[in-house]
């Protein structure tokens, strides 16, 4: 691929995903009093941290994985949780959701 056509590929990730994040945004933070929406490109707990620390946050909160309340080794939460200056709520997932 060129270099044109790897731009055009990652303008329409970055179309899908912010789409797919106001969905989300809007179903389960409707009256949600403080929260950034936020799209980035690279590794996801290195960007999460910088963000983080950018914004200067109060609190990180994010969904986790791990199962009966571990962390999968390597996992995005565990190197945030293990990495992060401020506080990190981790809100366990079902398969389900």
């Amino acid at each position: 691929f060129d270099r044109p056509h790897i731009d055009k590929i990652h303008e329409w990730e970055r179309k899908t995903a912010e789409k797919r994040l106001n969905e989300i945004c809007d179903k389960h933070l409707d009256g949600c009093p403080s929260y950034v929406r936020h799209i980035a490109m690279g590794d996801p707990a290195v960007e999460i941290l910088k963000l983080a620390e950018k914004e200067e946050v109060d609190m990180v909160v994010m969904a986790s994985h791990g199962r009966k309340g571990h962390f999968h080794f390597g996992s995005v939460a565990e190197r945030v949780v293990k990495n992060a200056s401020v506080p990190v709520i981790t809100v366990p997932i079902s398969s389900r959701n």
